[in-house]
């Protein structure tokens, strides 16, 4: 309710800072060209479309915040990782025209797919380069055991008949550098199955994993295992994606064999096919790549020499399949690269390069190609899974922002005459940052975690001229400056894949298993079984991460079991949840039920909350999403909750201290003057039902033509009153505010005037119970140049107030707001962002005195203006 109320009428932006508010995490796993970003929210979020549909420079998603303590309308980002070099920014707005938006940009043309996650905090986007997207983009949502995909190559070049089935495979090595080589004799081992290499980064640490598959079955798979301890001693089983998978499929590793031998003089020549346009365009491709090579792009390196080789055979092949190796051996892929320049040696005998390649070949495979026993593979016992590796990793940003005005107050009244107010409003300079370090290998892991930020106020200041009956006063108030602290995120996180366990200590963020939002305590996690995860969770909850310190009023502890296999399309979590607060009351007792459902094109998640203390439902969620053959989607959100969450602590709202003039701050404040049914009686009071519906439909137009279109039903309830006592105040009863309605449509398209350009036209129609709202906004993404990108928006919000009691017309309110934001680039992982803006109001309200309307015109200017930068 939060976030469709945000968009109603304009407001300023914020810029992009590192938060931890809304992102908490960015993982990578790449096979072979194919990438897959899996991003996590700090709260569960429903995946409400993507544009542009297929390839660009710039994502945009649209997400819905479920939870309560939503990420609301600020801004947050994330550290792009080092194995996406082509990834230049990850950001999340939240005050985004047609609702909160995740946005990546990138260096060059992409190709991309987002789906829902595992979890309902998770997105993954797909990504590989555009001639690539029909590989790379297969669904990521999990497969029945002993299914498989249908025929792709196998080993050493020479096609499978028919790919294993099954989604299990075997972890052979993880190492920090390039997977290690293969002997003849090994390969032998491994033969009639699927070997490839996966890179997995997270923290800033990559991990470079040699898989095997596949198997239908875990036991199958663990089998096969024990008979390669001898040469992989740290190996393990693991059930993959279909994506990765079809990928693996498409991109298996050359085996070591008979390639590495010396040609013979017989071998025949390749056949020249290619025209000279081939020629022509291998050439440009080779040239291109070159430069790459120099940048140390080595991803883009490999993308161009990769299309250059797959020309048909001309008088560049050669060069370019060599340098697609030495590629491939840069970026670390030895495996790749060996398969390159076998290639070389089996394509040209003889010639300029073969002895050069001979060499480079050589190099790769150490003092020869193998043979002999099957042994332990090299570079497990120097740099493999049991090696520790360390990491640092980090943000740190400062932005400015302003917002300053000049207020006219035209009043028809004789005793309050004409006002004039000049005001800066906000003059601040906000610091973030958040560091983490990390150490372990690809078994053990554990991270000490620090996220916070500093808000230094420069202070404000009024200047009023008031004009009453010809006589003219100026008055000017100031409000000093002062800081203000908080910390988002510090904690001690270790997981033990061996062990199966995870344990976190510090303060941190959770919504699910009970807990639903920040807090400061520890997270211990067990998994008993594929199947089976046992979790236990205690600590104290954080109402905001301006509380620098660990509040021991309301303790906590909770248990869940988590269902369903991490892979599994069906999921399900069980947990009991105790929080006590100060006094001997117990603030919030709640069992509850969360479910999971992922299918190829449609995903489902539901949650019951059920607070036994007071016998009433909490929380009730429900969305639906389904992905049409088309491309469009629907997506379904239905929400009964309690607001703010039902518990005991509500009594002390809008409660204080009459004696002693100062507000209550905890519920043993309230015991001499209520008895405790009475006082969990007042949080029930206090605590009123929201409920809201939302429907989003969203379908390409064409090509370069996206529509969406939204509608939300709210029905908000009211509160009764509570009487007066010799030391509280009467509180009066709220009235239910009842049904309010939302409408929404989006024009968004892209490549329109220039490439990789986006524009944004939305309307947005709110009918409330005090107004009609209207509201028009157009944004435009420009990349002017690589390093340099424009973003103007233009908005406009009309508010028609409804008749109150015997006031036919209450007023209205118009306002208008144009900006202008500049982003760039400089180097790599930093970033410039300068906003600028202007505020225009006017507002005519009714005077029940003079029976005529008062005017109040506003005319101001916002800016924001900062860096960010990545290490």
């Amino acid at each position: 309710m939060a976030a469709t109320a945000g968009v109603v009428l304009p407001s300023p932006a914020f810029a992009q800072s590192v938060s931890d508010d809304a992102l908490a995490d960015l993982q990578v796993q790449k096979v072979g060209d194919c990438t897959n970003l899996t991003i996590t929210f700090n709260t569960r979020v429903q995946l409400q479309g993507y544009f542009p549909d297929l390839a660009g420079r710039e994502l945009h998603v649209r997400v819905q915040p479920l939870d309560s303590t939503a990420i609301g309308l600020g801004s947050d980002s994330l550290r792009t990782p080092a194995s996406v070099p082509e990834l230049r920014s990850v950001s999340y707005e939240g005050s985004s025209a047609g609702g909160p938006i995740l946005s990546l940009f990138f260096t060059r043309d992409t190709a991309f797919k987002v789906e829902a996650g595992a979890l309902p905090t998770q997105l993954v986007i797909s990504l590989s380069a555009p001639e690539k997207a029909g590989t790379c983009a297969v669904s990521n949502q999990a497969l029945p055991a002993g299914v498989g995909a249908g025929a792709g190559p196998g080993q050493g070049g020479a096609a499978m008949a028919q790919a294993p089935s099954g989604s299990y495979v075997i972890n052979l090595s993880s190492t920090p550098g390039a997977v290690p080589p293969v002997s003849e004799t090994q390969a032998q081992a491994l033969t009639g199955r699927v070997l490839y290499e996966t890179q997995f980064e997270r923290d800033s640490q990559t991990w470079h994993r040699l898989r095997l598959g596949f198997f239908d079955s875990r036991e199958q798979a663990d089998a096969a295992r024990k008979q390669l301890l001898g040469a992989y001693p740290e190996a393990w089983v693991v059930k993959i994606t279909p994506a990765e998978r079809e990928q693996a499929i498409t991109a298996p590793l050359a085996l070591a064999g008979p390639a590495t031998a010396a040609p013979t003089a017989s071998a025949p020549p390749v056949a020249m096919v290619g025209s000279e346009a081939d020629a022509a365009e291998t050439a440009r491709l080779i040239g291109e790549a070159e430069g790459a090579i120099k940048d140390n792009n080595s991803d883009r390196a490999i993308q161009l020499l990769t299309n250059a080789a797959q020309k048909p055979e001309n008088a560049n092949t050669a060069r370019a399949i060599e340098l697609l190796g030495l590629a491939r051996e840069k970026k670390g892929q030895n495996a790749h690269a060996r398969a390159q320049y076998e290639e070389y040696l089996r394509r040209y005998p003889s010639g300029e390069g073969t002895d050069r390649v001979r060499q480079r070949l050589a190099a790769l495979d150490g003092s020869g190609s193998g043979g002999g026993p099957l042994r332990q593979a090299s570079g497990i016992a120097a740099g493999g899974a049991g090696k520790w590796k360390w990491g640092l990793r980090g943000s740190v940003s400062q932005f400015y922002f302003r917002d300053q005005g000049r207020t006219s107050t035209l009043t028809t009244s004789s005793t309050l005459g004409d006002e004039v107010d000049n005001s800066v409003n906000v003059n601040q300079l906000l610091t973030t940052g958040d560091v983490t370090i990390s150490g372990g290998n690809d078994r053990r892991m554990f991270q000490i975690r620090a996220a916070g930020s500093y808000t230094k106020n420069f202070g404000t200041s009024t200047s009023i001229t008031t004009i009453d009956n010809g006589t003219e006063t100026q008055t000017f108030r100031s409000k000093p400056g002062g800081g203000i602290g908080s910390i988002s995120a510090l904690y001690f996180d270790y997981s033990d894949n061996d062990l199966n366990t995870q344990l976190r200590i510090g303060r941190q963020t959770r919504n699910s298993q009970g807990v639903l939002g920040r807090f400061d305590g520890a997270l211990l996690g067990f998994q008993a079984n594929p199947h089976l995860r046992l979790n236990a969770v205690a600590g104290f909850p954080v109402l905001s991460s301006r509380q620098t310190y660990v509040n021991t009023d309301r303790a906590f502890y909770g248990a869940s079991v988590d269902f369903g296999a991490k892979r599994s399309p069906v999921q399900f979590t069980l947990y009991w949840f105790d929080q006590h607060a100060r006094g001997g009351f117990i603030d919030r007792r709640s069992v509850g039920i969360e479910s999971r459902l992922l299918k190829k094109n449609f995903n489902a998640y539901a949650m019951l909350d059920y607070d036994v203390k007071f016998g009433q439902l909490n929380l009730g969620l429900l969305t639906l999403n389904y992905n049409f053959p088309d491309t469009s989607s629907l997506s379904l959100t239905a929400d009964y909750r309690r607001s703010p969450l039902l518990t005991t602590t509500n009594a002390l709202i809008g409660q204080f201290d009459t004696i002693n003039s100062v507000p209550f701050t905890s519920l043993a404040g309230l015991k001499p003057f209520f008895t405790d049914d009475q006082i969990y009686r007042m949080a029930q009071d206090r605590t009123l039902i929201a409920k809201s519906l939302t429907l989003t439909y969203s379908r390409p137009i064409t090509r370069k033509l996206q529509l969406s279109t939204d509608f939300t039903l709210t029905d908000t309830g009211g509160t009764p009153g509570t009487a007066a006592t010799a030391g509280t105040p009467e509180i009066q009863a709220m009235p239910a505010i009842g049904k309010e309605y939302y409408y929404g449509v989006q024009l968004i398209g892209s490549d329109l005037l220039m490439g990789s350009d986006i524009y944004i036209l939305s309307g947005r129609y709110a009918d409330t119970a005090t107004a009609r709202i209207y509201t028009a906004d157009f944004n435009a993404r420009l990349p002017i140049t690589k390093s340099f990108r424009l973003s103007p928006r233009l908005r406009y919000g009309f508010r028609d107030n409804k008749p109150a009691g015997a006031v036919a017309n209450p007023g209205t309110f118009k306002q208008f707001q144009p900006t202008v934001r500049l982003n760039y680039y400089p180097i790599k992982n930093s970033e410039i962002e300068i906003e600028f803006g202007g505020n225009f109001t006017r507002q005519t309200m009714w005077n029940s005195t003079t029976s005529a309307y008062d005017r109040v015109n506003e005319k101001g200017w916002v800016l924001s203006a900062g860096y960010r930068l990545d290490f």
